[in-house]
């Protein structure tokens, strides 16, 4: 019998200070050790996760950074920027490895595959961009919508990517030849998609849009699933993500407009917690693979990266998504 989960209990633990603009991306390291946060400031710090310390600042953007992505070893982030490029830092020498150059336009998000052997990135130019990590070439360039792409996520065993943008969109994408398998939309709603992730079992997406609702997919038949309500998000491309603790995946995890942190029930849709403590909006949320702890940042007036922890719901069940 699966036990039922606990509701979380989250609670802020400290507060990490050391970017000097809005915190735009926060992604733990797989192994759990650090935590990657990136910034409009140009930068990227990393940080001890659990012991909250400075370990290193990777520096060579010149505008701001988008978004993060560790790969699966634990040793290099990749980051995507304004200023066109997506670069591949080695964070244990703390250099910069590889710099691609084939964006027209800033770059917004950018994720490797499983294997950590590919990169995709998206963004203002419309395409999504798959790269060969180890030569550092492009391998292809998808025409992927008609608007910039605001997230790009490889399922669990790499073989398809799922993309979102502006265009109200969100769509799955073969990984081996490009081709687009399935186009997802809301048809009560053409307000753009700021974020999309699979579940990780890949059998449905997690789909964020601004029109302050996260939408639970079966992409398979086109059917939404589960609504999530009660966070504002309208303005900024905000991303959802699942808790971890003990491997459970039974919680949803949002920022909202209104600076405070969501936490809903996956099944029930109930909102199980909300976190406060913020004092702008909290664009990036992020939680740790092992343990249960969520870093948050926020925008302009807040620059400290907030950790909470919940020590007391250590081996919940997964409930299978």
């Amino acid at each position: 019998m699966v036990s039922s989960p606990s509701p979380p209990h989250y609670e802020h633990r400290f507060t990490l200070y050391g970017h000097t603009q809005a915190v735009t991306s926060l992604k733990f390291s797989p192994d759990g050790q650090y935590l990657a946060s990136a910034s409009s400031d140009n930068s990227i710090i990393i940080w001890d996760a659990i012991l909250g310390t400075h370990s290193k600042t990777l520096q060579g953007h010149t505008e701001g950074v988008n978004d993060i992505a560790w790969s699966s070893d634990n040793v290099c982030v990749a980051s995507a920027s304004d200023d066109y490029s997506v670069r591949i830092w080695n964070v244990k020498k703390g250099t910069l490895a590889k710099t691609l150059s084939a964006h027209n336009n800033p770059v917004f998000c950018v994720n490797f595959n499983p294997q950590s052997n590919l990169l995709a990135s998206g963004g203002f130019d419309e395409t999504v961009k798959i790269w060969d990590v180890a030569r550092g070439i492009l391998i292809r360039s998808i025409s992927a919508h008609s608007d910039p792409v605001t997230s790009v996520s490889f399922s669990h065993d790499g073989t398809i990517i799922v993309t979102s943008s502006f265009d109200g969109l969100a769509r799955i994408w073969d990984t081996a030849s490009g081709q687009c398998l399935k186009t997802i939309v809301e048809p009560q709603s053409i307000d753009p998609c700021a974020n999309v992730i699979f579940t990780p079992n890949a059998r449905y997406i997690l789909c964020s849009t601004l029109d302050s609702t996260i939408r639970l997919w079966d992409y398979h038949n086109s059917k939404c699933v589960k609504t999530y309500k009660g966070h504002k998000n309208d303005l900024y491309a905000l991303g959802a993500c699942f808790a971890t603790p003990a491997k459970n995946r039974s919680w949803i995890i949002s920022g909202s407009e209104d600076h405070k942190i969501y936490l809903w029930d996956l099944q029930s849709r109930d909102v199980v917690q909300i976190l406060e403590g913020h004092t702008d909006v909290v664009l990036a949320v992020a939680t740790h693979p092992t343990r249960n702890i969520i870093a948050s940042g926020a925008i302009h007036s807040d620059l400290g990266i907030r950790l909470w922890f919940d020590e007391e719901n250590t081996s919940v069940k997964t409930n299978g998504v």
